[in-house]
């Protein structure tokens, strides 16, 4: 079901992190049958978003196999601005992977199985692996904070995805080390902080921005807060959070709402 609404979901496509729903309401006091929306859910955070109902079948058909088609087609144009190669990275190619020895600081290759299936390439399954419960030897906990090297976004895995070391390095991701390093060992004062977290994401929505930060002694590492451009560097309104996954949920929820406000309002202002 979705939430309490009523209506029941009869069919769901997941794509780029999120899963996209049709569901149905046949006692729907308004004829509006049918709904079609975005579900998120990282285990802490569940959200359904940009609902929109209709009363002809074909037409929510229309609007649920076109979300997906954009979907597909922005992650096809990541692919291709990137220009990176798919083949699969496997256990021949890694060293055997050793829980007593530390991965921190390693290139490490997660396995193909672990990823979605739009995802299931070579160049997402290397990760620059840098903190985390799970990195040092014999570890305590799972946890491995790391890099992507294809995109050298911040993410996290859990030490048991890790397929391995990766004995030698692609070119590309040889190249995508060096600049990740380059920026991790900026001086303090060239990055940016929220208090004592470092800036890692943004997303800039009109004149705002939302960022989400991380600080490793924190007892909530991360952090999301909203800023201005005008004023880079000046933020409020923090929520923090233990993991990775629900911090950049937030931040996306932030911007999306945000949007949502401008786009109002334009409608408001047009409607003058």
């Amino acid at each position: 079901m979705i939430g309490n609404t009523g209506y029941e979901v009869r069919q769901a496509f997941q794509v780029s992190g999120k899963e996209i729903l049709l569901a149905e309401n046949q006692t729907a006091e308004d004829g509006m049958m049918y709904m079609v929306c975005q579900y998120i859910d990282n285990g802490l955070i569940a959200e359904f978003s940009q609902g929109i109902k209709c009363d002809d079948y074909l037409e929510a058909v229309q609007d649920f196999t076109g979300r997906i088609n954009a979907e597909v087609e922005k992650i096809r144009a990541e692919r291709d601005a990137q220009g990176l190669p798919a083949e699969l990275f496997t256990a021949e190619v890694c060293y055997p992977h050793n829980y007593a020895e530390s991965i921190e600081g390693k290139v490490v290759a997660i396995k193909a199985s672990v990823l979605s299936p739009e995802y299931r390439r070579g160049d997402c399954q290397l990760v620059y692996a840098v903190r985390g419960n799970g990195v040092a030897a014999n570890p305590r906990g799972n946890a491995v904070y790391c890099y992507q090297l294809n995109d050298g976004q911040h993410t996290r895995f859990e030490r048991y995805d890790v397929l391995g070391i990766v004995k030698e390095l692609p070119n590309w991701a040889k190249e995508s080390l060096a600049r990740i390093q380059a920026e991790m060992d900026k001086p303090a004062e060239t990055k940016e902080f929220a208090g004592n977290y470092e800036i890692v994401e943004r997303i800039e929505v009109g004149q705002k921005m939302f960022v989400m930060g991380y600080c490793e002694r924190a007892a909530q590492p991360y952090g999301t807060w909203q800023g201005y451009k005008r004023s880079a560097g000046n933020f409020d309104y923090g929520h923090y959070f233990d993991d990775y996954d629900t911090a950049k949920t937030d931040m996306h929820k932030r911007a999306g709402e945000e949007q949502k406000r401008l786009d109002a309002k334009k409608r408001s202002d047009g409607a003058r």
